[in-house]
């Protein structure tokens, strides 16, 4: 009985799809619209996580990859000044068994001593806050720091005990952080042939010269960032942050001295570099919050995405099916005499029903075909017009040219070679602006041009400019829009040189860095204020039609055009300091010329 009672229900469900192509065609359609939708859907939200994880990793081995290197940078200058006092003869002449007899007397060599430690510490004072030098000769500890220069004969400091160390023959050569703030480099100086210890120096370098870097490999608000020794003892916590990883798994992770990785943990992401050779290490831990937090949101704005475009593939699919059951024939008929370009096949008798509407459509396309021939007509008389009145602008420029030509022809006939090289480049503007149709030039023209318009300005400001370009060839047949560097160049008389008193100087550079080209144009102007530089580069990155005019809006054409034809991650850097100079670096593809086939 139940069971035939839902046979009955399942037939008067299906009633309607049997006997209507319209039910069937919108049931189709819904299907077609709404499963691979919701396949997609799913599949995208299961791969979002993946997604995040894999980029989070890739991000963070590469700044993890230059911090490194630039401790390594920052350690070998380090390493240079301690290397001048070792290697100082008058500090210790007897390291190799010679005899240095420059400085003879004791206080000759404690004044010396004295003011070779202060140079050195006033000419480091910004990363060096203190550094000490312990002679064995003398057992004596001389001192310099922010205070004053000082020696003790105390041999017990706070980073080596000297008078444990020179009883030992062994070389020292470490890193300690014993106090806030900073880390200390003890080394000690050794004789040649017997490894007796003759002194050594210690210097405590602050923490603070590493922030920066520091700063980049903090990306993430919640991360943690720590500087361990080789052991896993923390000798850095520049945040003040809690490390919440177990300290067995971290140390087990830098086991290895030279290996850099990462661990993917139930708590999140723990990356370690090596740096210095593996006596110090740059730790990182991301929670896995960050990861879940950025996929939470992606997958929610996925399935409401999603959400809504089924509601709309449903509603569409409807619509359609609705629409397209009805006899139309007569439309069809009306369109295969438009193929043949009869334009007299306007449907007179419009239907009443659903079929009305396109019927209705089509009237008004056919209307709008025979406007679009009639302006396409009138739009090809007006382009005749335009060229014509365009060369005929030309007109104009190429007499100029000419005829600046022909003045340089006579100073150059009577012998004033200076004013021909002036009216020459004057010329090769000219003819620069009217010779090139397309946008895209390469480097080299664009290098001529800009020397012409330099060739220029020397003739205004004769001896007062200095003027350096030095330009790779492998970047000479790259692409270039048109007319970039020249108002950038403009800029630097404009805004940066004059009002300066001192000689004037504009260096350019161009080079070619993996697949990128870089051309760096650069003063030594007075340079541009921090807020103003803020707002430069602010305008920079606005859209064109929302930019407001200023200092900023040659360079932000040219940053513009840029972006427009080789895509958003290339443009205009500015960087300047008030008083020091503006530096403008252009960024494009290494790409040249394309042929005349890709051009149209």
């Amino acid at each position: 009985m139940a069971l035939n009672a839902l046979k009955r229900i399942c037939r008067r469900l299906l009633q309607p799809f049997q006997k209507s192509l319209r039910y069937k065609l919108m049931l189709l359609m819904v299907v077609i619209a709404v499963l691979p939708l919701s396949m997609v859907t799913l599949f995208a939200t299961r791969t979002t996580k993946h997604s995040l994880s894999e980029e989070v990793v890739r991000s963070n081995e590469s700044r993890m990859e230059w911090s490194a290197r630039y401790f390594d940078e920052k350690f070998e200058q380090l390493q240079a000044v301690t290397y001048s006092l070792l290697l100082d003869k008058n500090l210790f002449p007897n390291v190799n068994g010679s005899v240095n007899d420059e400085v003879s007397s004791p206080q000759e060599l404690d004044a010396y001593t004295t003011a070779r430690l202060w140079s050195l510490y006033n000419a480091n004072n910004k990363n060096i806050a203190q550094i000490s030098l312990y002679l064995k000769s003398k057992q004596r500890v001389y001192t310099a720091d922010k205070d004053a220069s000082r020696t003790t004969d105390n041999l017990l400091t706070h980073a080596a005990d000297w008078n444990a160390i020179s009883r030992k023959r062994e070389s020292v050569d470490k890193l300690t952080s014993n106090r806030p703030g900073t880390f200390t480099i003890v080394r000690s100086m050794n004789r040649f042939e017997n490894r007796e210890v003759l002194g050594g120096v210690t210097i405590d370098v602050r923490w603070s010269m590493m922030r920066s870097v520091m700063d980049m490999v903090h990306s993430e608000p919640n991360s943690q960032v720590l500087i361990l020794d080789s052991q896993g003892n923390e000798m850095y916590n520049p945040y003040g942050q809690k490390f919440t990883v177990d300290p067995e798994i971290v140390r087990n992770a830098i086991a290895h001295p030279t290996m850099p990785g990462n661990l993917e943990l139930k708590k999140g992401f723990l990356f370690y570099q090596p740096t210095l050779s593996g006596r110090l290490w740059i730790v990182k831990f991301i929670p896995i919050e960050y990861v879940t937090q950025g996929a939470s949101s992606t997958m929610n704005f996925s399935l409401v995405t999603a959400l809504i475009f089924i509601i709309l593939a449903i509603v569409i699919s409807i619509v359609t099916a609705y629409f397209t059951t009805k006899p139309i024939i007569r439309l069809t008929k009306s369109m295969k005499a438009l193929e043949i370009q009869n334009f007299d096949v306007g449907l007179q008798r419009i239907r009443t029903d659903e079929i009305g509407t396109l019927e209705r459509r089509f009237n008004s396309m056919l209307a709008r075909i025979r406007e679009l021939i009639q302006t396409e007509y009138k739009a090809k008389i007006e382009k005749r017009t335009a060229q014509v009145k365009a060369m005929q602008a030309q007109v104009n420029p190429h007499f100029l040219h000419n005829a600046l030509q022909s003045i340089g022809g006579i100073a150059l006939s009577r012998n004033v070679p200076e004013i021909y090289e002036h009216v020459r480049a004057i010329s090769d503007l000219f003819r620069y602006a009217i010779r090139m149709q397309a946008d895209l030039v390469t480097v080299a023209d664009e290098m001529e041009h800009v020397r012409n318009y330099l060739q220029i300005q020397k003739l205004r400001f004769q001896q007062m400019i200095e003027v350096h370009l030095d330009v790779d060839e492998d970047c000479l047949h790259c692409a270039i829009p048109k007319f970039s560097l020249q108002p950038i160049v403009e800029n630097c008389f404009i805004h940066g040189l004059e009002g300066k008193m001192e000689t004037w100087s504009i260096v350019i550079r161009a080079e070619k860095v993996l697949d990128e080209v870089e051309i760096t144009i650069a003063d030594n102007g007075v340079g541009i204020a921090g807020d103003r530089l803020e707002r430069i580069r602010k305008q920079l990155g606005l859209a064109v039609e929302m930019r407001s005019e200023g200092d900023s809006m040659g360079m932000g054409n040219v940053n513009a055009r840029l972006k427009l034809m080789f895509g958003e991650s290339y443009g205009l850097y500015v960087d300047s300091a008030e008083g020091t100079g503006t530096t403008v670096k252009l960024l494009i593809p290494a790409e040249g010329m394309p042929s005349e086939e890709e051009s149209a």
